[in-house]
Formats: structure tokens, C-alpha cells, sequence
């Protein structure tokens, strides 16, 4: 008898294996998609945009002094502009930001250091002297506020450059109809620059009176920055400039 051959199939009878999810895997893409809208449409921090930074310089001050930019480190400083003959038809005038001081003064968060500085648009005749003159009389007429600087230079094209280059205002001498070409007038647009303790500029005023809450809320804001610019919450102040949370 011949022997019969048989052939044994095997089975595989285990289950064929999962399909592997990736879900979890999409979730963890989708959370900082999902916390970076939250965060720039519920805006839990806003901060001023960082505009650039301001120039450097040496120019004079009232006293004749040599004074340079890196003096205003470490504080707040508005910087304005205007002339000590500027008159009722200035955009600014010496008396408005007199004014301006004593408000600020009367605004600025407890313990903030804060310091206006003026440049002359008219170095030709504001002398230290004549800024001296000039700051003693509104000194004695609008007392007290926060310190006040003023600035020209010996070389009036300097002080062009300094306006002109780093804070984007222009101007130009015109004398009026008739008048004596020395009895000019300086046209220029109104502008009044924040500038933070780092030395950038980070608010711009383009107005004849500048509306003090928007002040007293920028001024807010720049020292809410400064007190939380180190450990983790520097971090959110980051993600808030990353994401555009300005004042509205």
C-alpha cells in the first residue's frame, strides 16, 4: 500500500493587528494652534507696540550742560517739540506743555520716574540762555511736576538730523508775509514720543492736547511691562507682543 501524502494548512488564526491611531498625535499639533488664537483673541495682557528705538544724541541743555540719551536709561521720557517764541498758532506750545508736566505728574503710577525733555526746533536763537529764560518763567508760573529738560545744539543741522532721522518730525523755518526774515515762525506737526526705560519708543501723540487717560493708560501699561520683564511672565509679555495685543 502505497503512503498517502497529505498536505496540512495552517491557519493563522490571530487577529490581524489594529490600525494605529494618530489622534493623540493631532491633538498635540492642535493645542498651541488652539492656545495661540485663544490667547491673541481673548487677550489676557496688552502691551504697547515696540515702534523702534529712539536715537542717540548729545545736545545742551538749559544750563549749557552736555546732556546724551543714555541719561533718560531706566525711566519713561516723553519727548516734545516746540520752540521757546512758538505762539498761540504753534501746534505746541511752551505753556501747553507746561500744562502737559503738571498732569503728568498728577497721573504717573505711584513711584514711576517719568521725565519730559523738550528739543528745540529752533536752535539758531534758543541759546541755552534763552531756554534757561524760557524755563524759569513757566516754572515760576506753573509750578512743580515731573523733571523737565530742555535741549538745543551749537549746530542747528544736528538737531534736523535728530528730529528728522530718529523721531520722524520734520519742520521748516517761514517767515511771515512782510515780516523781517529774522522774525520767522517753525512750522511742524505736533508730536509727543513715550519712550520706555530700554530706550524704545513705544507711543506716539499726534495732537495739539494729547488725551491724558490714553497717557495714564499707556504709562500703565509700560510699568506693568517692566515689573513682570523677568522670570516666567517675561515669557506672556513675549507672546503678547508676538501676537499684536495693542490697545484698541
Amino acid at each position: 500500500m502505497k503512503a498517502e501524502l497529505t498536505t496540512a494548512v495552517v491557519v493563522n488564526s490571530a487577529p490581524p493587528p489594529k490600525k494605529q491611531s494618530w489622534w493623540w498625535l493631532y491633538l498635540l499639533l492642535a493645542l498651541p494652534v488652539a492656545g495661540a488664537m485663544a490667547f491673541s483673541i481673548l487677550r489676557p495682557i496688552t502691551v504697547l507696540p515696540r515702534i523702534g528705538l529712539s536715537p542717540g544724541f548729545t545736545l545742551r541743555d538749559q544750563d549749557g550742560a552736555l546732556v546724551n540719551n543714555e541719561a533718560f536709561r531706566g525711566q519713561l521720557t516723553l519727548y516734545t517739540f516746540t520752540y521757546t517764541q512758538c505762539d498761540d498758532d504753534c501746534p505746541i506750545t511752551p505753556v501747553t506743555l507746561a500744562q502737559l508736566r503738571q498732569d503728568v505728574a498728577a497721573i504717573a503710577p505711584e513711584g514711576l520716574e517719568v521725565s519730559l525733555v523738550t528739543i528745540t526746533l529752533d536752535p539758531e536763537r534758543d541759546t541755552p540762555a534763552a531756554l534757561a529764560a524760557a524755563a524759569n518763567g513757566l516754572e515760576a508760573e506753573y509750578p512743580a511736576g515731573i523733571d523737565w529738560t530742555w535741549l538745543t545744539a551749537d549746530n542747528p543741522a544736528f538737531i534736523r538730523s535728530v528730529v528728522g532721522n530718529g523721531f520722524s518730525l520734520y519742520y521748516k523755518a517761514q517767515a511771515p508775509a512782510g515780516a523781517d526774515t529774522a522774525d520767522y515762525q517753525v512750522r511742524f506737526d505736533p508730536r509727543i514720543v513715550l519712550v520706555d526705560g530700554w530706550g524704545t519708543l513705544r507711543a506716539e501723540y499726534r495732537v495739539t492736547q494729547p488725551d491724558m487717560e490714553i497717557i495714564a493708560r499707556d504709562l500703565r501699561l509700560l510699568t506693568e511691562e517692566a515689573q513682570n520683564s523677568e522670570g516666567t511672565a517675561r515669557l506672556a509679555y513675549e507672546a503678547a507682543h508676538l501676537f499684536l495685543c495693542y490697545p484698541r
